[in-house]
């Protein structure tokens, strides 16, 4: 069994780019098996420093992978990477029980 990859959008109130990146996560969770959340900054000092007007940024395993505008196929392929890169997935690809990379 595989584990989950959470993918994150770090958002601000009235940003008509979160809400797309957003639709588009969700359009691809049951395809890719993600768990995917909105997360506001606005209510987190620190996160509003750190992301200000940077938003959306989207973090695949609390880990940044982008920020502001992104395609479905780069995120599509940012989240293959990312599951292929955990030890565990190149082992069981490696005696055919794990994800095919792409």
């Amino acid at each position: 069994m595989h584990k989950i990859t959470q993918v994150s959008i770090l958002s601000r109130d009235q940003c008509h780019l979160c809400d797309v990146v957003y639709r588009m996560a969700l359009g691809l969770q049951s395809e890719l098996h993600i768990a995917t959340r909105k997360v506001s900054i606005e209510g987190d000092a620190r996160l509003l420093e750190r992301y200000g007007e940077r938003v959306p940024v989207i973090l695949l395993d609390e880990v940044e992978h982008f920020a502001g505008k992104v395609t479905e196929g780069e995120l599509r392929r940012a989240i293959k990477k990312a599951r292929w890169r955990r030890p565990i997935s190149r082992i069981l690809s490696r005696l055919g029980c794990g994800p095919t990379r792409g």
